[in-house]
């Protein structure tokens, strides 16, 4: 998880440095629609950045990146041409003030916006083109939670569609047990499916280490397996 805590570092330091910006604004009566459009645009870029690392936020933010993207790139765009515009006609010399402002600005375009605008431009692919971009920290193809599973509890599988659409599971004594036989389309677009052991004690009957496996074919090899294991049922 290292790049998710160099985000983590990195979006706290543009956090700062926002709301040391939006500080500045509000000291010079700027407006509460300029502010107001500064802290919807840093949110934003922080979103990005954000759900790039995380697949978790990538879900979160969804087709609403599309929306921010655009007002992140109006934003800064027309804060850009407009500080650009107000230097080119000024009249009066330009102040060490003046000057380290506009470096700051400058540098905080750099090195803040573009690598955010970017991480959105990924964000925005992937919602086109699903998997097919390498994102730090994916998530793997299917996903058990939890790993450890108690009597009253459900089990959750989190998958990458589209998948196969047959679903077993291997049990610790009594073999295979076909669960969705293979052919069912529908099952081939679920993102997630939800077993509850305790309405299924032929396949959940004894306590061990439960292999759960997604097949392309009508066969028991695993296209994608993850394991789970199962404290027993209660009795009596």
């Amino acid at each position: 998880m290292g790049i998710w805590n160099s985000t983590l570092a990195y979006v706290g330091a543009r956090t700062l440095l926002a709301g040391a910006m939006i500080a500045v604004l509000l000291r010079r009566r700027v407006g509460p629609w300029h502010a107001g459009g500064q802290i919807v645009s840093d949110l934003a870029c922080a979103a990005f950045l954000l759900g790039y690392s995380n697949p978790d936020i990538r879900d979160d933010i969804g087709w609403l990146v599309l929306p921010l993207l655009l007002f992140v790139f109006y934003w800064e765009a027309t804060r850009f041409l407009e500080n650009r515009y107000v230097a080119a006609t000024r009249e009066d010399q330009e102040t060490l003030v003046d000057g380290a402002l506009r470096v700051y600005g400058l540098a905080w375009l750099i090195g803040f916006v573009l690598p955010a605008v970017l991480a959105g431009g990924f964000l925005c692919f992937n919602l086109l083109a699903p998997g097919q971009w390498p994102f730090p920290n994916p998530r793997p193809p299917l996903a058990c939670s939890p790993n450890r599973l108690q009597p009253g509890a459900t089990l959750t599988l989190t998958i990458q569609v589209p998948h196969g659409s047959q679903l077993a599971v291997f049990t610790p004594k009594h073999g295979a047990v076909v669960l969705i036989p293979y052919g069912a389309k529908q099952f081939q677009y679920m993102p997630t499916l939800r077993l509850a052991p305790d309405t299924l004690p032929q396949v959940f009957a004894d306590s061990g280490v439960y292999a759960v496996i997604i097949s392309s074919e009508a066969e028991l090899s695993a296209s994608l397996m993850c394991r789970v294991r199962y404290t027993g049922r209660v009795s009596g």
